[in-house]
């Protein structure tokens, strides 16, 4: 289809969405039929990874395996993976790199091959569907796929949209599988009986622990053989990278020496961030070097007469690519079309290690980037092309964010348990076994064993579970456990369990400090898990990226601009009710919010949230998002009582993913204190911004900026009691923190000195008002939030008359500007 243009693209996407959602839906539903069929009618179906089921139903090849009973192994259940292509990582990860390369606006609809491939895991079988057609021999090395002949053939195909905007779409969970009630007599009675025996005489029990030893014991003998892969998305980064870097040499050629002196690139971090923000600082002088030792060692390959091996390479990749996306190669001026694929894989690798991941983990100490969890974590680490295997490097690198590493070890053990269960559901023969074999293993990795009663069986599970997460952590992440096992929170690790491996529990208190806290009633049901790409239009996620660089730099018109035009084109291709519409429809919220209007915003976040609440479920991350931004628009319409009931439904749920201590969670702190201020409770909002004062300072810093922002607040709530003195020593330290990181030109700070400015002369009038005899000094103004540099100025200026003619207008005017100094979520958590 043309695709030249944007109104073009729009057409393009619109008719392959639909088309590759009904795709999907057809796969999955036809897969989990299949599965199911299965269960129902031959539940012992030859030996674990072979292959029990082949058909074809018109164009879809559905092939169907049994998961191994091994928890050691690597599965190969991605839609760009081994399995899918039939050859080695190696191939899979040069294609990729190529791709990500010479992206543009139609990358994700030229692939094709990856468009075409669902996979659905369910009950221990692994269902593969495929789009087949016209067969298609290939000898050239081009990575091609049967769906790719018929791609000229998409506008002569019609698809209905869908009713109602989508929002009826095929939701994975109705395909559910409900675990039989009723198990067999002898699993009956040892687990009846489970307080008065050993539940070594339990066969569920046995079947767990037989399953986990033998995965331990080839996971230690097994050497580790797997290869570094590359996702497509780091070819991108990677040429962004480019990009920005040829920008910013050509606008601020004149301005390197003085950037060079400040840390302008990571900005609000505190004292033991030195290492990130020399990281940061010193990132475009390294890959300056970089790259002019690349091209010294090119010009080296010339001059010394190897012009046959480097036009070897220029024909190889220009063999595998495009004349156009050869052409933008080339473009880049970096000489990457003239290097071979081998030595493009390992320039990746560098990048991948040398700027990717520190550049990442800088965003975290900056608030850029705020996960709250494993899916956030992912998300943000697959947007920038890094693989989950490099949690444990992670890890190292946000040595000074106990938050962020406690996300990346929940993470890392949660994958390691989900490989156990995966396994022990594959060793399950008879489905009326299920429920009390996954409760079983459930207590055996969640569990808290009675040690002090010296019992054999209690410590060698626990010492086998332990033993387990070492090795595997060791062996995939390359991170070695100490004593963080003992303080994981597993309500998140049962959470991360669930949504991983398709589980439903009863909704009931567990209680884990208990050897046993999951029975076989406890295990409902089993829900299929999904893999494929999710399509969307690169054109309105591009416009969603230029919105918010236009809300980062001040530029309202223009974010409101991008921002308009996003909505409108993500309508356009994934209906009303997609999860993109309710980001576009969030990011426009928050844009129209610093604009001041508070009615559009909060129009527009209730839809996001609804759409969320729907499309991702009540606890979902961007579900909790929206709850706290549309606490806020409420608030700005003084609609308190309803601010307070999201916002703290954003803190309950909090609890669940990343817990309390987390800067989101302070942030939510600042929040609560905020509205109960407006509902006259002083005292109470008082110890909530205390709280996130500790907080912040625990986890970001003494000297951070959202650290700033806690002293401020706190400043603001000290003079609603007329503790002007108190005030003015918080709002110092405010100043102090804001002067070291964004010096005095930045509002923040002007703002910040201000305050201090009205603190100082009210805490001078309050003393001197006992020795004169007048009334106290008046504090509403503080009740009012932050006022804008130049309204307070007035406000503080000799000129009383027109201050009081003008102060109830100025306060409504000044709402504007309050949620900036006291870290509201909808800045911080943009991504």
């Amino acid at each position: 289809m043309p695709s030249k243009t944007e109104e073009e693209r729009v057409i393009r996407d619109r008719k392959a969405f639909l088309l590759h959602n009904l795709f999907v839906d057809t796969a999955i539903f036809r897969a989990a039929s299949t599965i199911r069929r299965l269960v129902d009618t031959s539940p012992q179906t030859g030996p674990d990874g072979s292959l029990v089921l082949e058909e074809r139903v018109g164009d879809l090849h559905i092939t169907v395996k049994k998961d191994e009973a091994d928890a050691s192994l690597k599965l190969e259940d991605k839609v760009d993976g081994v399995a899918i292509y039939q050859t080695d990582a190696m191939d899979i990860s040069q294609r990729n790199l190529l791709k990500g390369l010479t992206s543009d606006e139609s990358v994700v609809a030229k692939d094709s091959s990856t468009l075409g491939v669902v996979i659905v895991k369910h009950c221990g079988y692994t269902a593969t569907v495929k789009v087949s057609g016209r067969t298609k021999n290939s000898s050239d090395g081009k990575q091609t796929s049967d769906i790719s002949d018929h791609l000229d053939e998409i506008p002569n195909i019609d698809v209905d949209d869908h009713p109602d905007g989508g929002s009826n779409a095929l939701n994975p969970h109705s395909l559910r599988i409900p675990l039989p009630k009723i198990i067999n007599p002898e699993i009956a009675a040892s687990n009846q009986h489970l307080a008065s025996k050993p539940h070594v005489d339990n066969y569920a029990r046995k079947l767990a622990c037989t399953v986990l030893e033998t995965s331990l014991r080839k996971l230690e003998n097994t050497p580790n053989k797997n290869p570094r892969r590359i996702r497509w998305e780091l070819g991108s980064s990677w040429l962004q990278h480019f990009q920005k870097k040829d920008a910013s040499v050509s606008e601020d050629s004149e301005k390197n020496a003085k950037k060079s002196e400040k840390d302008s690139s990571v900005k609000g971090l505190g004292k033991h961030f030195e290492q990130l923000r020399k990281i940061n600082k010193k990132e475009s002088t390294i890959e300056d070097a970089k790259i002019v030792k690349e091209e010294s060692d090119s010009n080296c390959l010339l001059t010394n007469g190897t012009e046959k091996s480097e036009n070897v390479a220029f024909t190889e990749i220009r063999n595998l690519i495009t004349e156009d996306a050869f052409c933008r190669l080339k473009s880049l001026e970096a000489g990457l079309h003239q290097k071979s694929l081998e030595e493009l894989t390992k320039m990746a690798h560098k990048f991948y290690d040398d700027t990717a991941l520190p550049k990442l983990v800088a965003d975290f100490a900056s608030l850029e980037l705020s996960p709250v969890d494993g899916r956030t974590m992912t998300d943000f680490m697959h947007t920038r092309g890094l693989n989950m295997c490099s949690l444990g490097r992670v890890v190292e690198l946000a040595e000074k964010l106990p938050h962020i590493q406690s996300i990346c070890i929940h993470e890392m053990v949660i994958r390691a348990f989900k490989h156990v269960i995966r396994a022990v559901i594959a060793a399950v023969d008879d489905m009326q076994n299920m429920s009390a074999v996954i409760a079983e293993t459930l207590n055996i990795l969640l569990g808290s064993p009675r040690l002090e009663n010296d019992l054999d069986t209690d410590a060698n599970e626990h010492n086998l579970r332990l033993k387990w997460v070492e090795s595997f952590l060791s062996e995939r992440y390359c991170w070695t456990l100490k004593d963080e096992f003992a303080h994981l929170r597993k309500p998140i690790i049962l959470r991360g369990l669930c949504s991983k491996v398709g589980l439903e529990l009863v909704a009931r208190d567990y209680d884990m400090n208990s050897p046993n806290p999951f029975d076989k009633s406890d295990i409902v049901n089993i829900v299929p898990i999904c893999k494929h790409v999710v399509y969307s239009s690169i054109d309105s996620r591009n416009l969603l990226e230029s919105s918010k660089m236009a809300l980062d730099k001040g530029k309202l018109d223009d974010a409101v601009n991008y921002g308009a035009k996003a909505l409108s084109k993500v309508i356009a291709v994934c209906g009303p009710y997609h999860r993109l519409t309710a980001n576009a429809y969030s990011l426009l919220a928050v844009v129209l919010y610093h604009t001041g209007d508070f009615n559009q915003a909060t129009i527009y976040q209730q839809k996001a949230l609804d759409i969320n609440e729907r499309e991702l479920g009540l606890d979902h991350p961007e579900t909790m998002k929206s709850y706290g931004d549309l606490s806020v628009f409420y608030y700005r319409l003084q609609h308190i009582e309803m601010a307070l009931k999201y916002v703290n439904r954003a803190l309950y749920l909090l609890q669940f993913s990343c817990g309390l201590s987390h800067p989101n969670s302070a942030a939510t702190y600042i929040n609560v204190a905020m509205m109960e201020e407006g509902m006259g409770n002083v005292h109470v909002a008082l110890r909530y911004l205390h709280e996130a004062l500790k907080c912040n300072k625990r986890l970001l810093g003494a000297d951070h900026i959202q650290t700033a922002a806690s002293y401020h607040a706190i400043a603001i709530a000290l003079s609603m009691m007329d503790a002007y003195s108190l005030s003015v020593q918080h709002e110092q330290t405010t100043l102090q923190i804001l002067q070291e990181k964004l010096g005095d030109d930045d509002l923040r700070t002007q703002d910040a000195a201000a305050w201090l400015e009205y603190f100082d002369s009210k805490a001078l009038e309050q003393q001197e008002a006992p020795r004169r005899g007048i009334p106290k000094p008046d504090s509403s103004i503080a009740s009012k939030g932050h006022l804008s540099v130049s309204d307070l100025l007035d406000y503080i200026s000799p000129d009383q008359e027109r201050k009081e003619r003008d102060m109830q207008k100025k306060c409504r005017r000044a709402k504007n500007n309050t949620r900036a100094h006291q870290g509201e979520p909808v800045e911080e958590k943009e991504n």
